[in-house]
């Protein structure tokens, strides 16, 4: 499987639910709300949420990095793919531990485990995209992401600090920090055609 189809399915999987959800909750703010809220405790799409967002999302984040070490078997000796792959775990994490209404950073046992698998997914794949960009200045095909790749890790980790304070525009916050990690994904998989 390439490595540009498993970024493009994982794009398409961590947008288009999210947006159909939202409108399903007319008072659902992308901009100050997270996605988790999607499927916070108690909301009728709760179970939509897990199975249609969470899981899948993270199932196609490793499908993405299997194509990845497979495509690239060099990038798999160092820890950037395994700390990459932490995202899919924070996804999958979301789908089996709901977050309290409103995101808030405590709560109850299952917020708690929620919020720390997130942050574990996060902070996994701003360090692994640092990691990876290391390692791709090694390779001729990826050489020319490779400060990108680190840039932008660094750039979620600032992000991923950001979002444990409340704020009017958490969601946004959110959303600018996915965006890193598909760009990136992208990036990636179009450098990677013909490989």
């Amino acid at each position: 499987m390439s490595v540009l189809f498993t970024a493009l399915l994982a794009t398409v999987i961590a947008v288009v639910p999210v947006l159909l959800l939202a409108r399903r909750r007319p008072e659902y703010s992308h901009t100050r709300q997270t996605i988790s809220e999607l499927g916070e405790a108690g909301s009728r799409d709760a179970k939509n949420a897990a199975i249609f967002v969470f899981a899948p999302a993270g199932h196609t984040v490793w499908l993405f990095v299997a194509a990845l070490a497979f495509a690239v078997p060099e990038l798999a000796q160092g820890p950037g793919l395994w700390l990459f792959s932490l995202l899919g775990a924070g996804y999958v994490g979301a789908a089996i531990f709901p977050c309290d209404p409103g995101a808030p950073l405590w709560g109850t046992w299952r917020n708690n485990l929620h919020n720390l698998l997130a942050s574990f997914g996060y902070l996994g794949a701003a360090g692994g995209m640092i990691e990876l960009g290391r390692a791709m200045e090694n390779i001729a095909a990826l050489e020319a992401i490779a400060e990108i790749s680190r840039v932008t890790g660094q750039v979620a980790f600032i992000g991923v600090f950001l979002l444990a304070f409340p704020s009017p525009v958490r969601g946004l916050i959110q959303r600018a920090i996915e965006a890193l990690f598909y760009g990136w994904m992208l990036m990636t998989g179009i450098l990677l055609i013909g490989q």
